[in-house]
């Protein structure tokens, strides 16, 4: 029977994949690839990963790593700001994304970004709640903020 172990680290270029993939299986979004890669490429530093290594395999020379989440976040008028995040579904209500959120915002805290925002859409209560239960508030709406139409509520939490 293997023993999985969390890991949460810098992404790395060769993450980038996965990243992808994560993102695009468990966020409704428009972005492609290219968008999320430039987006990886321009705030590398705040992007996290979540990762479970098997480790009782010894047939293997090296654990073996699988990226289960992430955590991007970006500069946005001088406040750390989630652009995405994300853990597949059968990782979820096991604390990686609030490891993901605290990281990152680490990160944002020792570059003097004490304020974070971030946009969940409004049909979207788990998240809500999820963001909601990590100290983020409610600022306001942005009508029409996706591009299927629907309404964002940006949240914000002073770290």
């Amino acid at each position: 029977m293997s023993k999985l172990r969390l890991k949460i680290r810098k992404a790395i270029e060769t993450d980038l994949h996965d990243i992808v993939s994560v993102w695009k299986r468990n966020i409704k979004t428009i972005n492609t690839a290219s968008d999320i890669a430039d987006l990886f490429h321009s705030f590398e530093k705040y992007f996290f990963v979540a990762v479970y290594t098997d480790t009782a395999d010894t047939k293997r020379f090296e654990d073996e790593e699988k990226v289960i989440g992430f955590v991007g976040g970006t500069i946005r008028s001088g406040q750390g700001h989630i652009s995405g995040i994300a853990v597949d579904k059968e990782y979820r209500m096991k604390g990686v994304g609030k490891l993901l959120l605290k990281v990152v915002s680490a990160e944002f805290l020792a570059d003097g970004l004490d304020i974070v925002t971030l946009e969940a859409r409004k049909s979207d209560t788990s998240a809500i709640r999820f963001y909601e239960k990590q100290g983020y508030k409610r600022s306001y709406i942005v009508k029409k903020y996706y591009a299927d139409g629907e309404d964002a509520i940006v949240h914000e939490k002073k770290i």
